[in-house]
């Protein structure tokens, strides 16, 4: 069985994104378990991924196109936990979404994405949306 990690942020069109790039690889969707994965900044044990509109949207989309889907949460470092994670579950594979910034953004802010995709020993599959 192929394990993709989905790292999911609030953002729907970007989760749309990455849904599209997963549903148009060449795979057996009975085959496939997906985690649509959202970190958490805070640490409040009543909040749930699961009520996030882009992990719904995400969700809905992936079982309509008949893969296995289960929503997982954390809290913290997003991109220690979402490194963890992939290892957690024995990802074959990290979906992330990126935001289109200039190199001076990115060198202020940092970038979720950019680290994931430098320090992961897995493949990622990176998608970028436009803003």
């Amino acid at each position: 069985m192929t394990t993709i990690l989905l790292c999911a942020d609030t953002d729907v069109e970007r989760i749309s994104s990455q849904v599209a790039s997963i549903t148009t690889l060449p795979l057996q969707t009975n085959a496939v378990q997906i985690f649509v994965y959202h970190v958490f900044r805070t640490d409040d044990d009543e909040i749930d991924a699961s009520n996030l509109k882009s992990v719904t949207h995400a969700t809905e989309l992936l079982t309509e196109a008949g893969f296995n889907v289960e929503v997982i949460q954390s809290n913290g470092d997003a991109v220690r936990k979402i490194l963890d994670t992939a290892a957690e579950v024995d990802a074959d594979m990290i979906s992330i979404a990126g935001r289109k910034r200039s190199p001076t953004g990115k060198a202020l802010f940092g970038s979720v994405a950019q680290q994931v995709t430098l320090r992961s020993e897995l493949p990622v599959l990176f998608c970028s949306v436009s803003e």
